[in-house]
């Protein structure tokens, strides 16, 4: 889950990341909220970030304003900068509290990057332990395996299937090993283009994950989060549900919330109130097929019902986007300890049974001698 959608139409050759646009939102909001021109901020800024890929975007900037373009606008013509920030600054330019607006952001986008680094954490370790195992188990099957074979050959018997299936193996893997490796990576590069351009692939992927053990639980929490804390944050700007609705949906990552944000967003625009809509993806008999089912928690629902009815409904949506991020951060401290244990038995599994493999025929000369 990116903060950043594109790459700036400056930028040809480097993405801005998500650090490099908290750097400049933050920087941006401090000179702003201490009385700095907007033009002059931007110089200062861009004389700091000049070198980075952002440093281009933000030279973009003072010259569209300089021309006449207003903050809100300029940004626009840039796809670093999301519909969410566009109109949280487009809120503040209206309201004339521009640089509350920037600081609000400066904390959304560095809670973004907190929000990514806990998802990055419970899926790095285990794909970078399990990257480690399968360097481990073809370093075997191309250097170790080999010299088991040799001796092997000087039994001149027959070797149990354990072992047979490991010198099948060492001899596929060099054999064909960089025909694998070469297909692996053209099959990931086109689920990627296809994942791109399709968009029922789209949708097919974004159900999927909302349903994967173990996993599902870290796609649901996160986008919860995402979806919480951008609905707060815009309402309390003075952006109208309507517009707050089209915008979040733009802003999360998983396409089965984007979609079920719209369908609320148009039950709400027929006079439907916001729980009531949220109540209604939950009913199959509006949407048969159930891909919408349990994706907003009964708690969240009936919070953002005592916020409709009591008026408070911003400020009970950050009560509840705290809470979401806390239960993803407790989500993601239990699986790490739950993944660790069952990585190193699936390591250690399969490096043994290698090892014992290899060493059968031996185990089994040792007791006809």
């Amino acid at each position: 889950m990116p903060v950043t959608r594109g790459v700036a139409t400056a930028s040809r050759f480097r993405a801005v990341s998500a650090r490099e646009l908290t750097a400049f939102t933050r920087q941006l909001a401090t000179l702003v909220s201490s009385g700095v021109p907007l033009l002059q901020a931007l110089d200062a800024i861009h004389k700091g970030l000049q070198a980075q890929a952002i440093g281009q975007v933000v030279e973009q900037l003072r010259q569209q304003i300089a021309a006449g373009l207003s903050l809100q606008a300029a940004l626009q013509q840039h796809s670093v900068f999301s519909p969410l920030y566009c109109q949280m600054v487009a809120a503040g330019e209206l309201s004339g509290n521009l640089d509350n607006m920037l600081n609000r952001l400066a904390w959304h986008t560095e809670r973004q990057q907190q929000l990514l680094r806990k998802v990055r954490m419970a899926l790095v370790y285990p794909v970078a332990v399990l990257t480690i195992a399968l360097g481990v188990v073809a370093v075997i099957l191309v250097w170790v395996v080999p010299v088991f074979q040799s001796i092997f050959a000087s039994f001149g018997a027959e070797l149990p299937w354990a072992t047979q299936l490991i010198l099948g193996m060492s001899e596929g893997l060099m054999r064909w090993g960089w025909f694998w490796a070469g297909g692996v990576c053209v099959t990931a590069w086109l689920l990627n283009k296809h994942h791109q351009t399709n968009v029922k692939f789209q949708w097919f992927v974004a159900v999927r994950a909302l349903r994967m053990p173990l996993l599902a639980p870290l796609v649901i929490h996160a986008n919860l989060t995402i979806w919480t804390r951008c609905m707060a944050m815009l309402l309390q700007s003075g952006v109208p549900l309507l517009d707050t609705l089209d915008t979040v949906a733009g802003a999360c990552g998983n396409r089965v919330y984007a979609l079920s944000t719209l369908r609320v967003r148009d039950a709400v625009f027929k006079g439907i109130a916001l729980s009531d809509a949220l109540r209604q993806l939950d009913d199959t008999n509006h949407h048969p097929s159930g891909d919408f089912l349990g994706l907003y928690p009964p708690m969240l629902v009936q919070m953002i019902d005592i916020g409709e009815q009591s008026g408070s409904l911003s400020a009970l949506l950050g009560k509840a986007a705290d809470a979401q991020d806390e239960a993803l951060e407790h989500l993601v401290q239990s699986l790490t300890q739950l993944i660790e244990p069952l990585l190193v038995v699936v390591l250690g599994g399969l490096v043994g049974g290698m090892v014992v493999a290899l060493y059968l025929p031996v185990f089994q000369l040792g007791q006809v001698m």
